[in-house]
């Protein structure tokens, strides 16, 4: 095994958004010289691994690094989107920070990277790739930049029983599927189950076809309300002045998301089920009435055990259609 020696100031775990962000800011104002590590072939972090059609749920200039805007002041003209702020795909978020590391951090001399390495603790690590490892000084700080590290469908493993035979898949194998089956099945209420949601409704899939499973009821941002341009500006500050109205006056918790719900800040899926959760999600009105087509919502609590022919939650069962496609939501993405 070959052993490297290098010397850095900061060394930073992870070529994700923190880490990006992070180093970009370090280059811009600092003279240091930086180290970034990260298991992927790209910087990017969790977006390397994300659905194909997964998009932000924030508008686009309010991610990224300072250094350089993801944002092109788009408008979008049409979708479910129509009329706010355009929101980045994943690809165009990897493009971005790609850009990031070729056009600033790297022409700059004083950042390297290391793509396809795995930290080792101790300012070490090694190659995926190969039998080299290295070890480095560092001067000032290590920073790990996958402290907040999002673990996405693609790379988690259900915390359910799969019996054999059961057709699951992951969020990212929708699109390759090539014939129809007889339902849909989708396990999780967060932002990553609404997206495929959303997208089997816009490939145009029978609403009745789909079975939701929402072990919780979140609260959801009105996108109306996050719009950086000034023709939102009543939208924004005045959601900004809602909410602190809101948290001075509620009485309580439940009182707080009850006011901001009255002011127009948060919405729910169903107005007749109060969300347990609330996680951020961010959608538009569109979006919400596309969701409300789906009436096979079920809502016993976390999922199991998955059978051919049945879906346990603890004791009960659910009897979902014949031979669905089940694709699972959980721990989706937080754009």
């Amino acid at each position: 095994m070959s052993i490297q020696q290098l010397e850095t100031d900061y060394l930073i775990i992870g070529s994700g958004a923190v880490g990006m962000a992070f180093a970009d800011v370090l280059l811009t104002e600092t003279d240091a010289n930086i180290i970034i590590v990260d298991k992927h072939h790209k910087p990017g972090g969790h977006w390397n691994d994300a659905y194909s059609f997964v998009t932000l749920h924030q508008p686009s200039s309010f991610y990224g690094v300072s250094s350089r805007e993801l944002c092109g002041g788009m408008i979008d003209k049409i979708g479910l989107n129509k009329g706010l702020s355009e929101l980045a795909s994943g690809a165009e978020v990897m493009a971005y920070f790609d850009k990031v590391m070729k056009h600033t951090f790297l022409p700059s001399g004083r950042v390297k990277c290391f793509p396809m390495c795995e930290y080792k603790g101790d300012g070490k690590f090694s190659s995926l790739l190969s039998d080299i490892s290295y070890e480095v000084k560092v001067n000032k700080k290590i920073i790990d930049g996958t402290y907040f590290k999002t673990s996405v469908p693609a790379t988690h493993t259900p915390n359910f029983e799969i019996a054999e035979g059961v057709k699951f898949e992951p969020l990212n194998n929708l699109p390759s599927l090539t014939k129809p089956r007889d339902g849909y099945v989708i396990i999780g209420g967060g932002k990553t189950g609404i997206d495929a949601v959303l997208w089997l409704l816009e490939n145009q899939i029978d609403p009745d076809h789909i079975t939701w499973i929402m072990p919780r009821d979140a609260w959801l941002i009105d996108r109306k309300n996050t719009q950086p341009s000034r023709d939102f500006f009543t939208h924004t500050i005045g959601a900004q002045a809602t909410q602190a109205e809101a948290i001075a006056e509620a009485e309580n918790i439940e009182d707080l998301f009850n006011r901001l719900e009255k002011g127009g800040v948060l919405m729910r899926l169903d107005p007749n089920v109060r969300p347990k959760m609330f996680h951020g999600a961010t959608i538009s009105s569109e979006e919400l009435k596309q969701l409300r087509r789906v009436k096979n919502i079920v809502r016993k609590g976390r999922v199991t055990r998955l059978d051919t022919d049945k879906i346990y939650f603890g004791e009960d069962t659910l009897l979902p259609r014949p031979t669905p496609c089940i694709s699972t939501a959980l721990h989706g993405q937080y754009q």
